[in-house]
């Protein structure tokens, strides 16, 4: 499997390339996404939509480059405002709206701290879930 190297990416990731994943999208204090090789700044790019009519929400092929070496990465990435239906260790189900306002179920893995999602299950707060390459990897805000 070739995972995250320096020049792509392959959709399927083991629990330690999640983890990568995840600390790119984390914002450092100074607000920069910062690079895993070099700790440069990654420039995050949103191409166009991608048409995925099983999903209830619009993913985005998006590009995250090095602006001083050839790190970069694509992957498969969107939101979904909503709350925590059920969970487990791997896998999660969020309770959420779908684009044209219907009541949606979505089951996906993820890398979350089980205590954050006993937490949020327990005062089903409303909160954005960030998904890339179908697994839920933070809660934004």
């Amino acid at each position: 499997m070739m995972g995250i190297t320096e020049m792509g990416y392959e959709m399927r990731y083991n629990k330690r390339e999640m983890d990568i994943l995840a600390s790119i999208w984390s914002h450092s204090s100074n607000g920069n996404i910062t690079c895993p090789l070099c700790k440069a700044k990654l420039i995050l790019v949103q191409v166009a939509p991608i048409e995925d009519y099983t999903n209830a929400y619009t993913p985005y092929d998006t590009i995250l480059e090095c602006t001083s070496c050839s790190f970069q990465i694509r992957a498969e990435s969107f939101t979904i405002l909503g709350s925590v239906k059920d969970f487990d260790h791997d896998h999660i189900d969020i309770a959420s709206w779908s684009p044209s306002g219907s009541r949606v179920i979505s089951h996906y893995e993820h890398i979350l701290d089980y205590e954050l999602l006993k937490n949020l299950k327990q005062t089903e707060e409303l909160v954005e879930f960030l998904i890339v390459n179908k697994h839920v990897i933070q809660i934004i805000g």
